[in-house]
């Protein structure tokens, strides 16, 4: 294989063989800390695999055609780099995003940065994930927004007196406080490899602050669900709260009483401060299910109904009103073929609601489109 050639190319890389089946052992180190790893974070098929994740879906750009053309000296140098633990984080690129909201976001350099952080979630993202929670759902395999939604709604309908009011909190500017010093410590609850820890240690620090995580970076997604994974243990074993539901650091929380979610908010906020260093936004709520709705990882639900949330079919209708100007949109069909995500939102819906929202498209032409609540 010549210099020009592209790993990329390739896509027969499932997982790296590390695990023992769907558990979170793996197979050089069978014990409940992590020791003696730090070599599979160089190995290079674990460096090939990360590159290759890496750049998969990022199209042609400048500085991933630039790695791909001196690929095999790269991927050497990096395997150098490691091996010898000279790596250090590079300069962020620094960029502002208004998606959902205005957020600042840091954007590591591809080479070496965004490979070393593949190659470290390569290795743990499966031994991280097996800490978590069934109800955290962010930035997981196989969970996420659909269901999440799914799991409240569950919730609901199976024990209406139970489910009867909701608390819903978020915590605040979350990303940045995150305390490296504490983060540090949890980690090290569950992994003694010295040299490993001095690498995430390194990615912790890059910002070249004491707190917060790089939005941006595929570490800082996991690192964030591990900030606050003995959190989450601490709610549902030691405060035995049933019904938990987390994505990210949006919780909610559904009992049969106010007084009773009071408590728990005042716990709650207790445990945030003294252990992470967290404050609970001021915006909390405590409201009755039927009456107000849970408005939530963009659904809103209560006992009869599960709505999308408005700003979300808004903007749905102002694609399908351009997209209509070029197709004729006459069936259900074309909706699922020219808006496969949002129908996959769609569907989800409440019978009564999913059939108003693919009427409107079908029978509304390139008319301006009204939102309604079918509450």
């Amino acid at each position: 294989m010549n210099s020009k050639s592209s790993y990329s190319d390739y896509e027969d890389f499932d997982d790296c063989g590390l695990y023992i089946g769907n558990t979170n052992k793996i197979y050089i180190c069978n014990s409940a800390k992590l020791k003696n790893i730090y070599p599979l974070i160089y190995d290079p098929e674990n460096l090939v695999l990360a590159q290759y994740k890496a750049q998969k879906g990022k199209g042609r750009r400048t500085e991933i055609d630039r790695f791909n053309e001196n690929i095999i000296e790269l991927l050497d140098n990096l395997w150098e780099m490691l091996k010898d633990e000279t790596y250090t984080p590079g300069e962020y690129r620094i960029k502002t995003i208004y998606e959902p909201k205005e957020r600042v976001i840091m954007i590591a350099p591809f080479y070496p940065d965004r490979i070393v952080h593949h190659c470290i979630i390569n290795v743990l993202g499966q031994f991280w994930t097996h800490i978590f929670i069934e109800n955290a759902y962010a930035c997981i395999k196989n969970r996420g927004i659909h269901k999440c939604m799914e799991d409240v709604n569950k919730a609901l309908m199976s024990n209406r007196s139970g489910t009867e009011y909701c608390l819903k909190i978020d915590i605040h500017k979350f990303y940045d406080n995150v305390d490296h010093k504490a983060l540090k410590s949890i980690i090290r609850h569950t992994i003694a490899d010295a040299q490993l820890l001095r690498l995430l240690d390194k990615i912790i620090d890059s910002n070249g602050k004491d707190k917060g995580l790089p939005i941006g970076n595929y570490t800082s997604q996991y690192f964030a669900n591990l900030y606050l994974s003995y959190f989450d243990h601490w709610m549902k074993e030691e405060m035995r709260t049933k019904y938990y539901f987390r994505y990210m650091d949006d919780i909610v929380v559904l009992s049969y009483s106010k007084d009773a979610l009071h408590e728990i908010l005042d716990k709650m906020g207790l445990y945030l401060g003294a252990e992470l260093k967290l404050e609970i936004k001021d915006n909390w709520q405590i409201f009755p299910v039927d009456s107000r709705g849970i408005d939530y990882v963009g659904f809103k639900q209560n006992h009869y109904n599960i709505l999308l949330r408005k700003g979300i079919l808004m903007r749905f209708y102002k694609k399908l009103s351009r997209i209509q100007k070029r197709y004729n949109i006459s069936n259900e069909t074309d909706i699922k073929h020219l808006f496969p995500s949002e129908y996959g939102w769609i569907v989800r819906c409440s019978e009564a609601h999913r059939k108003f929202i693919l009427n409107k498209c079908i029978n509304n032409g390139d008319k301006n489109i009204k939102y309604r609540t079918t509450v």
